[in-house]
């Protein structure tokens, strides 16, 4: 039997930051940045794939450093607000 004080709540940081999720959350950020970048037209349909997409990035932010997720979602922001544009010019008026 474990003793409690050895085991992470459910609610711990800790739990959270294993280096294995860490970088996992990192490369998927970068990976999503960089498809982004490659992007000439917007890669969603609909405003709810947008929001999913805002929400998966902002949930993977948690798991890197603080300093680290500011400059990855600058880096996001900045792109999904250039293909933002995009769509917004290519959409028929209301």
């Amino acid at each position: 039997m474990v003793a409690f004080s050895t085991q992470p709540g459910l609610f711990d940081d800790g739990a959270l930051t294993q280096s294995g999720e860490r970088e996992a959350a990192r490369v998927r950020m970068l990976e999503t940045i960089d498809a982004l970048l490659a992007a000439a037209v917007p890669p969603w349909t609909d405003e709810m794939g947008v929001i999913l997409r805002d929400g998966a990035f902002q949930r993977a932010m948690r798991l890197v450093p603080e300093d680290e997720a500011q400059a990855l979602w600058t880096a996001y922001n900045a792109e999904m607000e250039r293909l933002y544009a995009i769509w917004a010019a290519a959409a028929p008026p209301a």
